[in-house]
């Protein structure tokens, strides 16, 4: 690996790995950068379906490449909503649904490097006897994924994108390669399903640490619900009940633009639940100083 690219790398992963930590997200991240082999495999590819990159005109925007998979469907959007207001997105590859056909949806984005990594670039590029590294441009390729369908993508990418001559004569084939995708997306939307309606089951039973786990399906640290906030629970259940309603993809964006950044617990959730969604005065009453400046935030 080129040590200016290494650079680049290290700093893109760690800035995502802290906004999304700081929401307590469930997912993994893959980071890699393209050794020379690869570059030069990739260009002479490219060359060879007639459409070849060029110093001042396309170029190479996936030398660094990072792909988040999400344990929830729901999450994809999320992730991409945050890191939007943290890079500069210069392109997209969203695939739309398509009703009567089965194929994967994809959601790539390019994004841009910031001044100081496009500044590391141009060293590269100045100190490099490449000619290929003209090629490259200051940008990295972001890929969001599901658990349950990054296995699919990687055998799609291996086995059918880089060796499409192989399924020219056989459609059928191809297509029930998508419908194996489709099954996995269908299990997307019941996995997401079957915790909301668990999160309901428990708001009846009044278990509130439950309820919160499986509502908001976070990487929680092991703390348990302070008694005084399960004892205010247990004598409103309206509170509950406005929980339940409370749009997790919205409220975890709100979370995740604050200056403050907590661990996350049980209590420190409801706390912010309540500063910014429901404004609970018994609850508030039982909330940190510092939490309670939120209400003087622009959410």
């Amino acid at each position: 690996m080129i040590a200016g690219f290494q650079i680049i790398e290290k700093q893109i992963h760690q800035k995502i790995v802290d906004e999304l930590n700081k929401i307590g997200l469930l997912y993994r991240i893959f980071v890699r950068t393209k050794n020379e082999k690869s570059i030069t495999e990739k260009i002479q590819r490219k060359i060879e379906e007639g459409n070849p990159y060029q110093k001042s005109g396309k170029k190479i925007q996936d030398v660094i490449g990072v792909r988040i998979v999400t344990y929830f469907k729901d999450d994809i959007e999320v992730v991409k909503d945050i890191l939007n207001n943290k890079f500069k997105f210069v392109g997209e590859e969203i695939d739309e649904h398509e009703l009567t056909v089965f194929k994967p949806k994809r959601t790539n984005i390019v994004c841009q490097f910031d001044d100081n990594q496009i500044q590391i670039l141009k060293e590269v590029n100045s100190v490099s006897d490449k000619s290929n590294f003209n090629l490259i441009d200051n940008t990295f390729e972001l890929q969001l994924r599901t658990m349950l369908s990054e296995g699919w993508h990687e055998i799609d990418h291996n086995l059918r994108y880089k060796c499409k001559n192989d399924w020219v004569e056989h459609k059928e084939s191809e297509r029930l390669l998508n419908g194996i995708y489709a099954s996995l997306e269908t299990n997307d939307i019941a996995l997401k399903n079957l915790f909301h309606k668990l999160s309901y089951q428990h708001f009846k039973s009044k278990n509130w640490e439950a309820l919160l786990r499986n509502k908001f399906r976070l990487q929680f640290q092991l703390s348990n619900l302070n008694i005084d906030l399960i004892d205010t629970l247990n004598n409103d259940n309206s509170i509950g009940k406005q929980i339940l309603k409370i749009d997790r993809s919205s409220f975890l964006l709100k979370i995740s633009e604050l200056d403050l950044s907590l661990p996350v617990n049980f209590n420190n959730l409801l706390y912010l639940i309540n500063v910014i969604e429901i404004k609970n005065k018994k609850i508030l009453e039982l909330t940190p100083e510092l939490i309670q400046t939120i209400l003087n935030s622009p959410c």
